[in-house]
């Protein structure tokens, strides 16, 4: 049965003690002096990328509404957490379809994103946790609930909703170790956790960390990971994208070997191991390399033109939009990924894929992607913003994780050689994600109890 708008009123959270005068002052007054030490690198990315010039307005507060009717505000910080909040938009719009979204985020990436996956919601910039700037964007927006994807719980914004009595929820909440260090530190200062009205969690580890913050046990709810409700995972093996296929002029006999997300470094490793892995597969093998951060495209190009140059290779390094332009790659063209959001084409060419952020001590990146599309998928040993999902993936035998470069030679020569394996190894993925899907319904349960008029 759906939920109509007459069905729902602002439910706001009981009065609590609030966040007192001067810890809030010096907490305003810290972080007006980390944001003027951050102003020069702020303003040099303004010079050189429209989006932040196109933002500024939008972070300090001032948002124009679209709509007159009631909408409900959901917060991504970046790609990740936007794209995971993709499932759960659909179920709020079906359940509720007298009310509007609005999604906002906080990086140039994510809204962009946010935009191209939400065509039909108002995408803007979160309000800067300062001053005047968090309650100006709520009275611009005036939602009838806030959705946080994730852990993204900043004093200022959470106090100017329970002064106006927004409900405020965490859906997909996750908080690493690191993380829960940091906030037992200023819990007792900054009671922000106090001020939400509902933790929608992915495990019973978030629960008890949340729990252990002093959030009353009956708002959490152990919902479990949008991000596998997101996955449509193939019964077939996937076709590989065909307009990739013909604009790098793939081979049959050629392997394709993909770096997902990668960071500082790894391209560059990846270059080794594939000019390694030819001779002693008897086979050419295609590098298609997509760094996680668009700014360091130059940088990852330069690294892989250093390897083929040392090898004396005459291979050339290409970027998918200048090679768009100019039709057909050279042969055996290594690819430079310089776009957001066609990671999914790119993956469908991979024999193999190595998900970055791993290799080096980043933390990892999201690697249930190629997984669910049916690729064998390795990543490194730096995987601690990705813990649960690594530990689902390895209990099922879904994956491979290596120590270091050494070992990813080694396991890739193995599933490019044995067709058999790898294609077990996808196997087993496929069923670790399926057995994981269904966080939408739960999420949706309890989004909609506290939204309801009690």
């Amino acid at each position: 049965m759906q939920t109509t708008e007459s069905d729902l009123a602002l439910s706001p959270p009981p009065r609590r003690p609030p966040v007192s005068a001067v810890v809030l002052l010096l907490y305003n007054m810290v972080y007006l002096v980390a944001f003027l030490f951050y102003l020069p690198m702020f303003g040099w990315r303004m010079l050189w990328d429209r989006s932040y010039r196109r933002g500024i307005r939008q972070r300090m507060g001032y948002v124009t509404r679209d709509s007159d009717g009631p909408v409900l505000w959901i917060h991504g910080v970046s790609v990740g957490e936007v794209k995971a909040a993709e499932p759960l938009v659909r179920a709020l719009k079906q359940e509720l379809p007298g009310v509007g979204i609005v999604v906002s985020s906080t990086t140039p990436t994510g809204a962009g994103l946010a935009k191209r996956i939400y065509p039909d919601e108002q995408v803007f910039y979160y309000p800067l946790d300062f001053g005047p700037f968090p309650g100006r964007a709520l009275d611009n927006i005036r939602p009838i609930g806030v959705l946080l994807v994730e852990l993204e719980l900043w004093p200022n914004f959470l106090h100017a909703a329970e002064q106006r009595d927004v409900p405020v929820a965490v859906v997909n909440g996750r908080i690493s170790k690191r993380s829960f260090k940091g906030y037992r530190m200023v819990r007792r200062l900054l009671p922000q956790h106090d001020r939400i009205n509902l933790f929608c969690v992915q495990n019973q580890t978030y629960a008890r960390r949340v729990e252990d913050l002093g959030v009353n046990p009956a708002k959490i709810k152990k919902t479990g990971n949008l991000k596998y409700d997101c996955l449509h995972v193939r019964k077939d093996p996937v076709v590989r994208d065909p307009g990739l296929v013909e604009l790098l002029a793939l081979e049959p006999d050629e392997l394709v070997l993909v770096g997902g997300s990668t960071h500082d470094g790894e391209e560059a490793t990846l270059g080794e191991i594939a000019l390694a892995l030819e001779p002693e597969l008897g086979r050419p093998i295609r590098l298609v390399v997509a760094p996680r951060h668009p700014e360091r495209v130059n940088a990852a190009g330069d690294g892989l033109r250093r390897v083929l140059k040392h090898h004396g290779s005459s291979r050339s390094v290409i970027r998918l939009t200048e090679q768009r332009k100019g039709g057909v790659a050279p042969g055996g063209a290594w690819l430079i990924v310089d776009t957001i959001g066609e990671l999914d084409a790119v993956y469908s060419l991979a024999d193999a894929v190595f998900v970055g952020g791993s290799l080096v001590r980043h933390g990892g990146q999201n690697m249930l992607e190629p997984v669910a599309l049916g690729k064998p998928t390795l990543f490194g040993p730096h995987v601690w913003n990705f813990q649960t999902d690594v530990e689902l993936l390895r209990a099922g035998d879904g994956v491979v994780q290596v120590q270091d470069a050494d070992g990813l030679h080694r396991e890739l020569r193995r599933l490019l050689s044995d067709e058999s394996a790898a294609r077990e190894l996808a196997r087993k993925g496929q069923e670790v994600v399926r057995a994981n899907q269904g966080a939408v319904n739960r999420t949706l349960a309890g989004v909609l109890e506290i939204l309801r008029r009690e």
